[in-house]
């Protein structure tokens, strides 16, 4: 039916680029699940979503929690029965070189990083499977593909979610389940603002442009998949 909801999971949605995705997809009138630490600023971000006349609602708690998930995506799903997207764009970056790093900083970013996507991947699955539809979306970085000076703990968290996205997307395409990877280089958010601090922050990448390679995967006809997306600056200098 054309005016069946859609009903959306974005992570790390209280800010930056989660919050630009959750704002696009509110304007194709998806109903958004927004999921972040943050109580205040998820609210903030609800009620901006209110404004474009479709359903949301909070939920505040860590993505490397496992019960906090599943009671979170049960919730969803006795609700409205469904869920079409997930979007994994919760995130921590620690950049520091190894030898001056802990174990805790280590830990932090293989939480929000890696198990998170892995709960929420896990959680959403059964039904997506059963109904034969949906997609996952995970939101990564450049550093997934590319080494630099001190980013040896978040590469690394990121090349193994790049790693599982693949492989995902060959177990669960039979299913016409779409899974994809989006690899954003320099984005204009706080979570990159001493990246970007010495660079155009006029010429770097915005929230919403991440939010419109999110809509052309989703777009695309059900035949088609894009499996993995880089996105750079044009032209950064």
């Amino acid at each position: 039916m054309a005016d069946e909801k859609i009903i959306s999971i974005v992570t790390g949605a209280s800010r930056g680029i989660g919050r630009g995705i959750a704002h696009r997809l509110a304007k194709e009138k998806h109903d958004i699940m927004i999921f972040g630490r943050d109580v205040a600023a998820l609210k903030k971000v609800e009620k901006e979503l209110r404004e474009f006349d479709v359903e949301t609602d909070s939920f505040a708690g860590e993505v490397a929690n496992e019960n906090f998930v599943n009671e979170s995506v049960e919730s969803i799903l006795k609700r409205y029965g469904k869920i079409d997207h997930l979007i994994n764009n919760a995130g921590v970056g620690i950049m520091k070189k190894v030898v001056d790093a802990s174990f805790d900083d280590f830990r932090k970013q293989v939480d929000a990083n890696l198990y998170g996507i892995f709960n929420f991947t896990r959680a959403v699955l059964p039904s997506m499977i059963k109904r034969h539809n949906g997609s996952i979306i995970n939101i990564l970085s450049l550093a997934a593909k590319n080494p630099f000076v001190g980013g040896a703990m978040y590469s690394a968290t990121k090349h193994a979610a790049l790693g599982f996205t693949k492989s995902l997307m060959l177990e669960v395409r039979e299913y016409n389940i779409r899974t994809a990877a989006i690899c954003p280089g320099s984005v204009d958010t706080e979570f990159s603002h001493g990246e970007i601090q010495n660079k155009n922050a006029d010429k770097i990448l915005k929230p919403e442009d991440v939010a419109e390679t999110v809509i052309a995967i989703m777009k695309l006809p059900p035949r088609a998949l894009i499996s993995e997306i880089d996105i750079r600056p044009t032209n950064p200098k």
